[in-house]
């Protein structure tokens, strides 16, 4: 039988009431779950109504000892925060989103994808809250993006919810201005999306709109146009999504206005303004919108109109500015709002167990004998638990020395190998190369002295010692660079790749991003060896012609990401991850400092190599 959208609350109150009627605790709770979640669509207001009743009825019943899930009650808490978002109230959004927070970090009882969820609902709670990320919020936001992160690794490739990370580092490199980095993670979530066929047209526009954010504020309108256009081919699919097709509109006009193209940038502002989406839209992008319409409405010479809508900009500014200063009030009593939601939740906690203590009372004698029998049964559980902890421990610390002793010998071995470079490096550079360099000038002093200087085989002994000279020099830098040690390890590999592009056919671009960490020298030269390893194979194996190399830095994480356009490399190779006697040190090396490494074919040619290395901060 076909149900009408206006029957479903009929037919949701229908099932509450006969689940009261028969005391069913579970479906009580999944009832009021059910309704408050299909409220949320048509009514925030009730949705939290519903919701109160949910929690209040939750934990009326968890309290006497019923066995009910908690998977219902975090749906609810999860519609009272977006509900109070779309309301405007910014502490009880941050309070419920916190709650779900929590219960994560308890190890409450949740999907995989659970957690995902909720930390990108809350790094884009703070970015939408917080436009300005800067002014002191950047901690949280970073902090739920590196929890997103870490979650989603437990996530199929499949999954809805995978590779989130990506489009939230997008959006926050966006927020602090880096725009090469904010596009990059962008276009890589969309493409990671696109492989595993989980996108659809809502985040194709979105992640198009950003990325041609970015570029006006490079204040580069042509590229912004390329992504624009890729907006607009999605108009059909994006019929029932009328506020993306709006701010589309908007950032058209910016970028002719940009182009000086005034009258094709003042068409396409009227026409998103007569859009019947703009009644819901008050936003950033309209007040700056009416503001350079109105300067390109002066500049072809219509006064009357620029005077208007600068007018109109001035109100709306001012009223955007109000409401930022009424959010920056709100945020600074989120802390002390959830206290009070605390309190009043442990006051109803408090009057919920008064009126079942009577109750309790009457059952005291029986649960007394159910616990003697209980305590024995618990005396006896645990002696066998502590036997076997102790047994599990000592295990853990045999598997722990072993290990300790594994990284150590690797260390000294990598150090030892290390010590013997550096040796002969100098031997290289003061040896061989000072005899080079006195057979040179012998040479030169045989020239004067027997007027040499018109002879061409002579000449050329002298070109070919002083090209092994400098050949000795470049062997004896790449052994052991110095520039590691006075500049740094990103100045380092920059140089290095330098070099190596101006060396050989492969094309090299290097690039970092985040904060760079300070690293002790042991570290900096692991890392600094295993980019020469992998740019090694590159020239060895792949046929490549251009790679490029980005090292990012985030809290106590280094990832390193290696991609050429060469031949790619055979599955077999990397199903094991250990090709030879390269990929082998890499490995080694990787183990000693904490770090993992994973490889790919890239679906355009090529091979993607991805390091993660953990890092206590020197």
């Amino acid at each position: 039988m076909e149900t009408h959208n206006d029957s479903v609350p009929i037919l949701l109150n229908q099932a509450l009431k006969e689940s009261y009627l028969c005391g069913n605790d579970k479906r009580i709770i999944k009832s009021l779950a059910q309704i408050t979640t299909w409220q949320y669509g048509h009514n925030a207001s009730l949705a939290i109504s519903y919701g109160y009743q949910t929690i209040e009825e939750y934990n009326r019943r968890k309290i006497t000892g019923q066995n009910i899930s908690n998977k219902d009650i975090y749906k609810v808490y999860n519609v009272m925060a977006r509900s109070y978002e779309a309301k405007g109230i910014i502490d009880s959004t941050a309070y419920f989103y916190y709650l779900l927070n929590d219960e994560i970090a308890n190890g409450s009882d949740t999907s995989k994808d659970f957690a995902v969820s909720v930390y990108s609902q809350l790094a884009l709670f703070w970015l939408n809250t917080n436009w300005d990320i800067n002014s002191g919020y950047i901690e949280p936001t970073k902090e739920f993006i590196e929890k997103s992160r870490q979650a989603e690794k437990n996530l199929p490739d499949s999954n809805l919810q995978a590779y989130t990370s990506y489009m939230l580092q997008g959006a926050y490199y966006l927020c602090i201005k880096q725009f090469d980095s904010s596009r990059y993670y962008f276009l890589k979530y969309l493409d990671l999306r696109k492989k595993n066929n989980t996108l659809n047209v809502t985040w194709y526009a979105a992640v198009y709109l950003n990325i041609a954010e970015t570029y006006m504020l490079e204040n580069n309108p042509e590229m912004a146009l390329v992504y624009l256009d890729k907006t607009m081919e999605l108009k059909e699919k994006l019929a029932g999504f009328q506020r993306y097709l709006t701010i589309t509109k908007l950032y058209y006009a910016r970028a002719y206005y940009q182009l000086k193209k005034y009258k094709a940038g003042i068409e396409y502002f009227e026409s998103a303004i007569s859009n019947n989406a703009m009644n819901t839209l008050f936003s950033r992008e309209l007040v700056e919108a009416y503001n350079y319409t109105s300067d390109a409405y002066h500049a072809i010479g219509n006064n009357d109109k620029a005077f208007e809508y600068k007018n109109i900009y001035t109100q709306l500014h001012d009223s955007l500015n109000k409401k930022d200063r009424i959010d920056m009030m709100n945020r600074l009593q989120i802390k002390f709002n959830i206290a009070e939601k605390d309190k009043k939740l442990a006051e109803q906690n408090l009057s919920i167990l008064k009126t079942d203590e009577s109750i309790k009372r009457k059952n005291i004698i029986i649960s007394s004998m159910s616990a003697l029998a209980l305590l024995l049964a618990g005396l006896f559980i645990l002696w066998q638990r502590n036997s076997k902890h102790k047994q599990r421990l000592q295990q853990e610390q045999i598997n722990s020395f072993d290990q300790k002793m594994q990284i150590a010998n690797l260390n000294a071995t990598i150090e030892g190998v290390e010590h013997e470079r550096k040796r002969i490096a100098a031997e290289l550079h003061d040896g061989i190369g000072g005899l080079l360099s006195a057979a040179k000038i012998n040479f030169e002093l045989v020239k004067e002295k027997y007027h040499l200087a018109d002879k061409e085989d002579y000449n050329d002994s002298i070109v070919l010692l002083s090209n092994a000279a400098s050949e000795l020099r470049k062997t004896a830098h790449n052994m052991m660079p110095e520039m590691l040690i006075q500049q740094g390890l990103t100045k380092a590999i920059e140089l290095y790749c330098n070099s190596t592009s101006n060396n050989s056919n492969l094309q090299i671009q290097f690039q970092t991003a985040g904060e760079i960490l300070e690293l002790s020298p042991n570290f900096e030269l692991a890392i600094y060896r295993i980019v020469q390893e992998l740019v090694h194979n590159i020239i060895k194996h792949a046929h490549a012609t251009k790679a490029m190399i980005q090292i990012g830095f985030s809290n106590n994480i280094v990832d390193i990401t290696v991609e050429d356009d060469g031949i790619g490399m055979p599955e077999h190779v990397i199903e094991k991850g250990n090709g030879g006697i390269g990929l082998g040190s890499i490995q080694n090396r990787l183990k000693a400092i904490n770090g993992t490494m994973h490889i790919q074919n890239l679906a355009d040619g090529g091979t993607g190599i991805y390091i993660e290395i953990f890092v206590n901060k020197h």
